[in-house]
């Protein structure tokens, strides 16, 4: 995954990106992760208190996904200090 951040980040300044832009995306970015993983943790403990199971279990997995993409957000915002 580390692999992953660097090359994008390798290819957004390739590209010129403005690193203040790519970081304020970042941090928006990380923001609405931020509260999804909110709302679908709540709704899974309104599933887990009604015995809908597979409902749980499937927003666990979506939980993961977005988890997932906050390490690597967090990653890149790492990276993008480190440049600096």
């Amino acid at each position: 995954m580390k692999y992953t951040v660097v090359i994008i980040i390798l290819i957004l300044v390739a590209c010129r990106t403005n690193p203040a832009d790519l970081k304020s995306d970042l941090l928006m970015e990380q923001q609405m992760l931020k509260d999804s993983a909110t709302n679908i943790s709540q709704r899974v403990d309104g599933y887990l208190q009604n015995r809908v199971d597979a409902n749980a279990e499937l927003e666990k997995k979506q939980l993961a996904i977005v988890h997932a993409r906050l390490i690597t957000i967090q990653s890149a915002l790492d990276s993008l200090v480190k440049i600096k």
